[in-house]
């Protein structure tokens, strides 16, 4: 099945659950999603980008048991050359079965994912891929968060919204280490060449809920 036509299909389940929402205790929040788009980034310097194109997995997501199977989102890593052109170091699979919601390049090539289409908070909320495509570390909410933690993360149909917008670099010259805020108002720091992480209790006020796919 095309993407197109999975989509079609989550349309169709979508309006039923809406009806079925209507019957649910409003705690539990709908939320709407654009369709999975490509997305194309570019390192700050210019020297690496990289092109992820959606997959077609819907049945690996949250939520879509029987569902349609089919490949993960893919990666293409380009570096700059000498001559001004880009050269493809590497296509890829990625552990997203759509996509990510968003990505970030490094001015060493390296690639940062967060979260997947549909499923904010669900499946691999972070990884970390080397500037040859090849991966490093991948985390879900069950290993950045206890349980009693996890409980206090506000949910809805579809997704929990664990972190904060937006993430940027500890070091910006350097750029070997991402700063991520989150929701019970601590942050994740990001060793990114070696995709280890630490988290850091704290009482940091506002929120700002990350933004849907974007180009």
């Amino acid at each position: 099945m095309t993407v197109i036509g999975v989509i079609k299909r989550l349309i169709g389940r979508r309006l039923s659950l809406m009806f079925v929402l209507l019957l649910m205790p409003a705690a539990v929040g709908a939320d709407s999603w654009p369709g999975p788009v490509t997305l194309t980034r570019f390192s700050d310097d210019g020297r690496f980008f990289v092109r992820i194109t959606p997959g077609s997995s819907v049945g690996d997501t949250y939520g879509f048991a029987g569902e349609p199977k089919g490949p993960y989102a893919s990666a293409q890593f380009y570096a700059l050359q000498a001559d001004g052109s880009y050269r493809l170091v590497k296509r890829t699979s990625l552990l997203n079965p759509i996509a990510p919601v968003d990505a970030i390049v490094t001015k060493r090539g390296y690639l940062v994912t967060f979260d997947n289409w549909h499923n904010l908070g669900f499946g691999k909320v972070l990884a970390v891929y080397g500037p040859s495509g090849d991966p490093i570390a991948s985390y879900t909410l069950e290993q950045l968060y206890s349980a009693d933690q996890l409980r206090r993360i506000r949910q809805s149909v579809s997704s929990r919204y664990w972190r904060c917008a937006p993430f940027h670099f500890v070091d910006p010259a350097e750029q070997t280490q991402l700063y991520v805020r989150e929701a019970l108002g601590g942050d994740f720091v990001l060793t990114i060449a070696t995709g280890t992480i630490a988290y850091h209790a704290n009482h940091i006020p506002n929120c700002v809920a990350p933004e849907l796919p974007r180009r």
